[in-house]
């Protein structure tokens, strides 16, 4: 495995990132870690909020505009990638995952999976797919396509996990253990050695953001005490020395 002296973060949408792993950005900034967002799916009309201008090419500029000013918070230490795919919405009409993939899906995971090799040197941090949202599927498969070539971490869906009991979660774990073949143990990162509050960092998402979703998030933050990833020993081992 490598050793992680990059850090890379698979975000299915622009705010993904923001909303589960704020704090272990800024532990990785702080400690001069390179940090890289991989934004898959930024052609997107979809919003949580009533918008001026609901057409494609504003609201990507306008999610666009909002990840520059979460990369502010960081002082520029973080690069930002944006795969620009198109958002679930626009594929085949629905966001959440109720069937198999479907052929433009699979099509699309292989189509991720490449642009992943092209990208990604270091340690990647995936999300689990808590949710079932369709886009966070695609993300989670890409990389078990890849598990067995690149370091991997896994960082829990928000506010998708915190919608549904602990046990569950364990559930979801142990099914992509057995998918996986290995077993997985966690970490949680806490506000030790952060420069950030995570509420005013996720609330930089305006148009994705209200706030129950802000509460679900710091809800979930605050029972942890901190953000929860998962993954195999041996790649914690990589990462001790740097989320201290």
């Amino acid at each position: 495995m490598k050793s992680p002296n990059k850090i890379f973060i698979l975000s299915p949408h622009i705010d993904d990132a923001a909303f589960g792993l704020a704090l272990t950005i800024s532990k990785c900034a702080n400690n001069k870690i390179p940090v890289t967002i991989i934004n898959c799916f930024t052609i997107t009309k979809w919003t949580a909020i009533a918008v001026e201008n609901k057409e494609i090419n504003a609201v990507s500029l306008l999610r666009k505009n909002e990840d520059a000013a979460f990369y502010k918070t960081f002082n520029g230490n973080i690069n930002i990638i944006n795969l620009d795919l198109l958002d679930a919405p626009l594929r085949n009409g629905y966001i959440f995952q109720e069937q198999p993939f479907q052929p433009n899906e699979l099509e699309l995971i292989e189509e991720l999976k490449t642009l992943l090799q092209k990208h990604v040197d270091g340690l990647l941090l995936c999300p689990l797919g808590i949710g079932n949202h369709i886009d966070h599927a695609i993300c989670r498969w890409a990389v078990v396509k890849l598990y067995s070539e690149i370091s991997v971490l896994f960082y829990e869906d928000l506010p998708y996990a915190r919608r549904i009991k602990n046990q569950q979660i364990l559930e979801h774990i142990h099914a992509l253990e057995e998918e996986l073949g290995v077993s997985f143990t966690n970490q949680t990162n806490g506000l030790l050695n952060c420069s950030v509050d995570k509420e005013r960092a996720i609330r930089l998402y305006k148009s994705q953001m209200n706030d129950e979703i802000a509460s679900e998030i710091i809800a979930h933050l605050n029972d942890l005490k901190g953000e929860r990833i998962w993954g195999e020993q041996d790649v914690f081992e990589e990462l001790k020395a740097i989320l201290v």
